[in-house]
């Protein structure tokens, strides 16, 4: 993996325009923008319409993209002279060696510096000034997208700073921290894995229950769900800390974002190939009930609307008949909700509408079914 980061900027190029384009009403070719599709007005009818742009470069986003804009862009103008290199004296070679590293980072050496800061995270108090620490974390967050930063930031000890900044007294701490650790294991198995062995998943679980703040229990929750996906052993994290009923109180919780993403997360869990015990699980915690009461429930988004409709298809999968067994209950009324959540929905939400159908079909397409009362 390279030790560099090339700093990504937005650079415009614009050319000015002379009086005489102004007034000719010419097209030329401009560095910072593509052919128009659109015309102009037309001051008379004997006007020849404006011809398109021809093709301009990419915009550069990093040194090697500048060069070869330019040496495309002088291609464009229709530059026919040989450039004529000269050796570079001290002092510009200098502002060159300068302007190379004001574009390029030693991400190692930034993300060490990082670490350093946050090592002493332990001794900030509740009323001091955590700007420092948040800044540090800020940093830390612009590099370990890329899954051999983040592998790397394991290996250099950087995940020894997280135990310490999650049960920092600074929500701003605690939220980013999570974040961090989102960014660090979603699709990628070596960081989950590290991330379980840590002991970090109790003390992300306990923020989604009870964090003061909200941005905390949001974040924790992300982190959780990408720790979860595609990792299997994590399954055995979350039964052996009661992690199914902190995700069933989260889908209850009044912050819509906790709910909306609780409520995906245990989707996604009840949708699963080959989960028989882990629904057998869900059902006997009621999770059933929950969502037929949630459905059933006015003002519902729509967004938890699909997710609740999606948990009750993933369990009832396959005939699954402690699932069914459940949602036949007629207490629960659920064929009365599904019915009217088919009066509600738009042609738009064919998925949904779909998902109604085959809830009907599975559950109460039987006639010696006790109807609802």
């Amino acid at each position: 993996m390279g030790a560099s980061h090339t700093r990504k900027r937005n650079t415009k190029m614009n050319r000015p325009t002379s009086n005489s384009e102004k007034t000719s009403g010419e097209s030329h070719p401009s560095s910072s923008a593509r052919p128009l599709s659109i015309e102009g007005p037309r001051t008379s009818n004997n006007q020849i319409p404006p011809q398109p742009l021809p093709e301009q470069p990419r915009q550069p986003t990093d040194l090697q993209g500048l060069l070869r804009f330019a040496i495309e862009a002088s291609q464009a103008e229709g530059v026919t002279h040989e450039p004529q290199f000269q050796p570079l004296d001290e002092e510009k070679k200098k502002f060159l060696t300068e302007a190379l590293s004001s574009l390029t980072v030693n991400v190692i050496e930034e993300l060490q510096k990082a670490i350093k800061i946050l090592s002493n995270v332990v001794d900030l108090r509740p009323d001091d000034d955590s700007s420092k620490y948040d800044a540090a974390l800020e940093r830390i967050a612009d590099f370990v997208d890329s899954i051999d930063i983040a592998n790397d930031f394991y290996k250099i000890g950087g995940f020894s700073i997280f135990g310490p900044c999650l049960n920092s007294s600074h929500s701003s701490i605690r939220w980013r921290t999570a974040d961090i650790i989102a960014e660090l294991t979603q699709n990628n198995p070596f960081c989950q894995q590290r991330i379980l062995e840590c002991g970090l998943f109790p003390i992300l679980l306990g923020m989604v229950d009870k964090d003061p703040s909200e941005a905390a229990r949001i974040k924790s929750l992300y982190a959780i769900s990408c720790i979860v996906r595609g990792q299997p052993m994590s399954l055995q994290y979350i039964d052996k800390n009661d992690g199914y009923s902190v995700l069933l109180r989260a889908m209850q919780s009044s912050v819509k974002k906790l709910q909306i993403k609780s409520a995906f997360l245990l989707s996604s869990l009840c949708n699963k190939d080959n989960s028989d015990n882990l629904k057998i699980t869900f059902v006997n915690m009621g999770l059933i009930e929950q969502a037929a009461g949630l459905l059933a429930s006015d003002n519902i988004s729509p967004e938890i609307r699909e997710q609740l409709l999606s948990i009750l298809t993933g369990l009832t999968n396959n005939t699954f008949l402690p699932a069914l067994r459940e949602c036949r209950r007629p207490e629960l009324c659920l064929k009365t909700t599904i019915e009217q959540c088919l009066k509600e929905l738009t042609p738009e939400n064919k998925e949904e509408i779909d998902m109604c159908h085959q809830l009907l079909d599975k559950i109460f397409s039987d006639n010696d079914i006790v109807e609802e009362r």
